[in-house]
């Protein structure tokens, strides 16, 4: 019985049951806290004379509590902080379910249109405008949302079973949704390959945040699309275009809509020329970056650079590019089929480029310098250069990609390269003790209870100030093998070998 009158043992049945814990609190954690206050009274009972215990017994005397030490202002600040996140957590799968509720509802809702007398498009517009008054909103937006939740639960049960259950959020399950869409979309994929890439999908965003999985979910989908990605491209880019939005008080959005490497080197150029923004003005690093678009398009040259005093006018953008050798040797399909490349160039290690542009690019290009990447698991593992201290640099950017730390995706370009053992404490300057960390997080594992080591193959161990563990491993810049042999359905299967979730292949048949 906790102290509130409820009943422990029913309590902790129902949060096995699927019950949530205001505190976030697991069906083992909560047993494990009440076995404990019941050795705590047993000890106490068991230190007591048999004068104390009598005097309990009859109400006239509180159970004294066993001497011991009192709780430091670390010990409160700890447990504080571990019931703040434990609250926020229960919360979270709290929305999920009230989301995932909400979906199935409208889901429902959305079927049983079909069979209902008269025109499907007339009743769902009916059905849609009901809700529209009551919830003060458009027509057109309930509408909307009724087909999405019937897609949604019909299409992908496995992203909307995650959610429910509150292992991945929202931000994952708008992710899996978007990535997939023209998978979905896709007549000619077999069902149950696209089955198998919604599980694993569901697989990598329990352990990534959305931002991390989103940039792997372009290279799973696009292995599995019949459309060759050369022809999606080519359609694509036909789509290209220049926008103007007004955003009031004076201000518009202009955008551009154009090829990823063209977009990705005006982009560096605006940011190289931002990062020599002298000291004294008074604009900020996004604010300058904006003059300096605003100025080359206007006026051909960058903020207060008219004489190219500060030496940014004459920048050249720079694009990396991972581009696997089967891509620039292999010859264009005579038949017009354009087969499709099992690995397609990366630009900055999250967007897929054509390979007709990698062709050009590497028909322009001086310099090549090779990534050799390891035949299983697709790990960089060294790269050809002439000086060993930048080698070691460009190796751990190809190795990491972005910042290391938990949840990040800040791309490698923007983060400091962090000795993992502290140099002061004796850490050496070895590819096996460095790593990238963006200056945000570069500064909280100094400044804070964060730590780090680094494990075999580059990946890091994260402990969190909470006792937390959390593991970060390079992402696969190439093909990953995996051994299909032992999979049968119902088992997630995984081109990550290491991801941490993936069940172990099974042996024995249904």
């Amino acid at each position: 019985m906790f102290e509130d009158g409820v009943d422990a043992e029913e309590y902790i049945a129902a949060v096995r049951a699927g019950a949530i814990d205001p505190y976030g609190r697991t069906a083992d954690e909560l047993q494990e806290s009440l076995d404990a206050y019941d050795r705590d009274w047993t000890e106490r009972l068991m230190a007591l004379t048999e004068e104390q215990l009598d005097e309990v017994v009859a109400g006239r005397m509180p159970l004294p509590a066993l001497p011991g030490p009192i709780e430091s202002e670390h010990a409160a600040r700890f447990r504080a902080e571990s019931e703040f996140v434990g609250r926020a957590r229960a919360l979270e799968v709290q929305t999920a379910r009230l989301e995932a509720a909400k979906r199935e509802l409208y889901a429902a809702r959305f079927a049983r249109l079909a069979d209902e007398p008269g025109v499907f498009d007339t009743n769902l517009h009916e059905t849609a405008s009901n809700l529209a008054v009551e919830l003060r909103l458009s027509d057109r937006t309930m509408e909307r949302r009724m087909i999405a939740a019937s897609r949604m639960v019909s299409e992908l049960p496995l992203a909307h079973d995650a959610h429910r259950a509150g292992r991945i959020n929202s931000g994952h399950l708008r992710t899996i949704e978007q990535a997939t869409e023209a998978l979905r979309l896709d007549a000619t994929v077999d069902a149950g390959e696209r089955a198998r890439v919604e599980q694993e999908l569901v697989a990598m965003a329990e352990t990534t945040t959305p931002g991390q999985l989103r940039s792997r979910a372009k290279r799973i989908v696009d292995r599995v699309l019949t459309e060759p990605f050369q022809q999606r491209h080519d359609r694509a880019r036909e789509t290209r275009e220049v926008f103007l939005q007004d955003e009031g008080d004076g201000m518009a959005f202009l955008g551009v809509r154009c090829l990823a490497v063209a977009a990705k080197a005006a982009y560096n150029r605006a940011t190289d020329a931002a990062r020599r923004k002298p000291k004294d003005d008074p604009r900020t690093f996004d604010q300058y970056r904006a003059d300096v678009v605003m100025d080359l398009l206007t006026r051909g040259q960058v903020p207060d650079d008219v004489n190219g005093v500060h030496g940014v006018n004459g920048i050249t953008a720079t694009v990396a590019l991972t581009i696997p050798a089967t891509a620039l040797l292999r010859e264009p399909a005579s038949d017009g089929s354009g087969r499709q490349e099992l690995f397609p160039a990366l630009l900055d290690d999250e967007i897929l480029v054509d390979v007709d542009t990698v062709r050009m690019l590497a028909a322009e290009t001086v310099t090549w310098e090779r990534l050799f990447l390891h035949p299983v698991t697709g790990v960089p593992v060294t790269v050809d250069t002439y000086r060993p201290n930048r080698a070691m640099r460009r190796w751990l950017r190809a190795r990491d990609g972005r910042c290391r730390w938990p949840g990040c995706n800040n791309p490698v370009y923007r983060a400091d390269v962090d000795h993992t053992h502290d140099w002061d404490a004796g850490g050496a300057t070895t590819i096996g003790n460095l790593a990238h960390l963006c200056r945000r997080h570069h500064t909280m594992k100094h400044a804070t209870a964060w730590t780090v080591q680094q494990l075999e193959d580059g990946v890091l161990e994260f402990t969190s100030p909470l006792g937390v563990v959390l593991r970060s491993e390079p992402e696969h810049q190439g093909p990953a093998f995996v051994d299909t042999d032992d999979i049968i359905w119902g088992t997630i299967a995984c081109t990550q070998p290491s991801l941490p979730n993936a069940p172990p292949p099974l042996n024995t048949p249904f």
